[in-house]
This record gives C-alpha cells, sequence and structure tokens, in this order.
C-alpha cells in the first residue's frame, strides 16, 4: 500500500498518489485540510493512504501542518 513491490504497482503506492497533493499544495500554497482532502479524494482509496500522504509530505518537509486553523503550508526549497 504505502511503497511499492512485485505485488503493489508504483501508481498504486502511496508514493505516487501524494504527488497529487503535493502539486495542490504548490497551485495553491496555503489549503484547508478538508479542501485537499476534497480536491484529491478520487486518488484514494480512503482517508487512511490521505493522512499517510500528508505524513510523509510532513516528514519530507515539504508541507507544514497547523492544527490550530487546519490548514496546510507548502514550503519552498531552493
Amino acid at each position: 500500500m504505502i511503497f511499492p513491490n512485485k505485488f503493489i504497482k508504483y501508481e498504486e503506492s502511496i508514493l505516487f498518489k501524494m504527488l497529487r497533493l503535493l502539486i495542490i499544495c504548490q497551485e495553491k500554497e496555503v489549503v484547508g485540510i478538508s479542501e485537499l482532502y476534497s480536491l484529491s479524494e478520487k486518488k484514494f482509496d480512503g482517508i487512511d493512504e490521505f493522512l499517510y500522504s500528508i505524513d510523509i509530505l510532513h516528514i519530507l518537509d515539504t508541507i507544514e501542518v497547523d492544527f490550530k486553523t487546519k490548514q496546510i503550508r507548502y514550503v519552498k526549497t531552493n
């Protein structure tokens, strides 16, 4: 589910699906968590895959999550 292997195609893995979130975050720079899910829910098989994707992007310092305002901010890198 998270990582591709001989049973899970790359297109079915979280690594591929999280790219959709990254594109949306880059375009909007700041987006609400519920809005982000609404814009991308067709790409995910469930809310768990969406949350895994958010976690991975946060660990990679690609996004910042503000739980007080429920906003996700794209982090620009040089």
